[in-house]
C-alpha cells in the first residue's frame, strides 16, 4: 500500500482517524511505502513552513517508520499515462498525484488517501481511505 501525501500530513497533524489507521497498518504488518512524489511534496512543504526544523522532525519521523517507493521507469510510464488521460477529459489532478497512482499502478498497490474523490478518476486504481 502506498501513503498519500493527505494521510501523511493527517498523521503527522495527530487527526484521530489517520492516526488509528497508521497504528492498524503497523500492527498488521501491511508492507506500506511512501511513494517519492509525496516524500517531494512534504519536502516542499517543510520549506515553506513557518517553523522549518518542527516540519523537518515530523517528515524525519515518517521516514523511520515508512520506506518509500521510486518513482522508477514502469511507474513514470503508467503515470505519464494517467496524466495523459485526465487531461484529454479535462480532468486534470497534480503531476504529483499522477506520479503517486503511476508507481501505484506499476506495482499492483493500493493508494491511502483522504482524497478519494480525486484518485477514485483512474481506471484501475485501488483506493482505500480513513
Amino acid at each position: 500500500m502506498l501513503l498519500d501525501t493527505s494521510f501523511l500530513i493527517d498523521v503527522m497533524k495527530g487527526h484521530e482517524a489517520a492516526v488509528a489507521r497508521a497504528k492498524a497498518i503497523q500492527r498488521e504488518g501491511a508492507g506500506a511505502r511512501i511513494p517519492t512524489p509525496a516524500l517531494f511534496e512534504l519536502w516542499r512543504g517543510v520549506h515553506l513552513a513557518a517553523r522549518t526544523s518542527d516540519e523537518e522532525r515530523k517528515v524525519l519521523g515518517l521516514l523511520g517508520v515508512y520506506p518509500w517507493a521510486p518513482l522508477d521507469g514502469d511507474g513514470a510510464a503508467q503515470a505519464g499515462e494517467v496524466d495523459a488521460a485526465l487531461l484529454r477529459r479535462g480532468d486534470q489532478i497534480d503531476p504529483e498525484d499522477s506520479m503517486i497512482a503511476g508507481i501505484a499502478l506499476a506495482r499492483g498497490e493500493s493508494i491511502l488517501t483522504r482524497d478519494a474523490r480525486h484518485f477514485g478518476r483512474i481506471p484501475g486504481l485501488r483506493v482505500e481511505t480513513y
